[in-house]
Order: C-alpha cells, then structure tokens, then sequence
C-alpha cells in the first residue's frame, strides 16, 4: 500500500510518537500500530553522522573541542525530542532527514524499536555531553565516540539498527513485555512474538484470467491473420 504524500511537518498528531496509518499493510501484514518511515530514520542517522564526524575530527586532530562539546549536548536534546515526538515536527535532524526523502516512497517499519534505539542515544550523549563540557579526555570518550559513530554508520549505510536489535533480543527473551502487535523492521528482517499474531495477506487480490489468450500469427506478406478461437 502506498502512502506517499507531499511532505508536512505536521504529518500527525505533534506529540504522537510514530504515525497510524488506516489499513496500513506491510510485507503481507496488517500495521495497525504506530510506524515510522526507515528511510527518513536513515537519512537522519546520516546527518547525526555527519554532525559527529566533523566535530570528533576537530577535536582529535586539531585539539579544536568546541564544536564537539555543543554537538553532544545538541544530540542529547535531538534524542530526547526524537524520543517522545518522533522525527517531526520538534527534532531538527529528524525533520531535515524527513524533509531530504520526501519524494522516496515509504519504507514502514515499526516505532517501538526505534524509540528503544533513541533511548540508548539519550545515555550515550548525555554521556559524551558531560565528559566533554568537564574537558575529560583520554580513551573513554575516544571509544564512545568510535562506538557512536559505529552505530550511526551501520544505520545509514547498512540499514542495520543495533538499538532495535537489542530489542528484539530482549523481548524474545522474556527481558521485556511483549509488543502488542507482532514488530517490523527493515527488509522483514526481524521475528519478535507478539500478544496478538496478525495473518499474512495475499500480496495482491489481482487476478489474471489466462483462459483465452489469442495466437497471433503473421501472412508472408506480413499482415496479421485473424485469430482462432
């Protein structure tokens, strides 16, 4: 099902994390719970990356930490708004990745892990914000950089989120409460028990009716000759 639509900050309810879309169908099954499109989380994940790498740079090789120490704070708020809103219309990375796929088609995929993915995000800006603001340097903020920009660049290259993967892992294993609905994640690459199992739909109810198909047959002068029934 297709809900591709002109781009608007105020695409839902502004505090409603994910969107509800009616008789929303992703990879054969009912969605009726709230969703977020994958490639605009990618896109954002891609900016965050990019706002890290540049300020991780300056501090490590030209000893400049300014920048660093604005960006961790900037991401803990981002993270925080991202977490209780979504991607729009208050996260100002999420609304320019959402803005920069607005002419791709939706990719669907389940809010829930996304928000358990940010609130990692939360713990390790908070982590850096205060590391860097208290000029703490050394390996611990070096590795938890590295880990951060790791991360960020296995969302947006490889489409591969590892805060939602520790999800999975945790409701599967009876760590966390089940979601109510069964999860879906990018590519139909997760299998995550829900309390209630919604069915498999047909992919298409189209039918192609192949009990007359005429053969069509040309003269030596090359005109068509009338089909037999």
């Amino acid at each position: 099902m297709s809900t591709k639509s002109k781009f608007s900050i105020f695409e839902k309810p502004i505090f409603l994390f994910g969107r509800i879309i009616p008789d929303l169908v992703v990879y054969g099954r009912p969605a009726p719970f709230p969703v977020m499109n994958e490639r605009a989380v990618r896109a954002t994940a891609g900016l965050t990356m990019i706002a890290a790498g540049v300020a991780f740079s300056l501090a490590y090789f030209s000893k400049v930490f300014i920048p660093i120490k604005i960006v961790t704070v900037v991401f803990f708020f981002d993270f925080l708004i991202r977490t209780f809103t979504g991607l729009t219309p208050f996260s100002p990375f999420g609304l320019l990745g959402s803005f920069l796929v607005r002419d791709q088609e939706p990719e669907w995929v389940s809010a829930a892990p996304k928000r358990f993915a940010w609130s990692i995000g939360i713990a390790m800006a908070l982590s850096m914000s205060l590391i860097t603001n208290l000029n703490i340097t050394g390996q611990v903020p070096f590795t938890i950089c590295m880990i951060c920009l790791t991360l960020m660049w296995m969302e947006t290259s490889l489409g591969i989120c590892v805060g939602c993967k520790i999800y999975n892992f945790l409701v599967n294993n009876n760590i966390i409460a089940k979601p109510e609905y069964a999860i879906i994640c990018a590519g139909d690459s997760c299998a995550v028990p829900a309390l209630i199992e919604t069915p498999v739909l047909p992919q298409s109810n189209i039918r192609v009716q192949l009990d007359y198909v005429p053969l069509i047959s040309y003269s030596e002068n090359g005109d068509i000759k009338k089909p037999h029934n």
